[in-house]
């Protein structure tokens, strides 16, 4: 197992976390029960660790992480138009609410 993120918040890195499975990357969150011992032992040690489990996918894992931790939250800061169904979707939705359809 290799280390390729490490945050104060717990909640973030199960977060980040389940993107890499959800990615195809085994990973698992070590260290998350750790953030009420804060200001004990030292920071770096208390933070919530990801690993993955194969060591060849570290580097994947690493950009994938990167990527999303410097994109644009919302994505295309533009309403858009469901091709199938015509309607009109605000900007941070990335599936048609009227009918289901992805955007693309």
């Amino acid at each position: 197992m290799k280390t390729v993120y490490h945050n104060a918040d717990p909640v973030m890195a199960e977060f980040i976390g389940g993107m890499l499975n959800d990615a195809g990357i085994p990973a698992h969150v070590h260290q998350a029960g750790l953030y009420g011992a804060s200001g004990e032992i030292p920071p770096n040690e208390c933070w919530a660790r990801i690993v993955v489990v194969h060591e060849e996918q570290a580097t994947e894992a690493r950009e994938l992480v990167m990527e999303y931790l410097e994109g644009d939250p919302v994505g295309d800061a533009t309403e858009w138009t469901c091709p199938s169904c015509g309607e009109r979707i605000e900007p941070q939705f990335t599936q048609c609410w009227n009918c289901g359809r992805e955007r693309r």
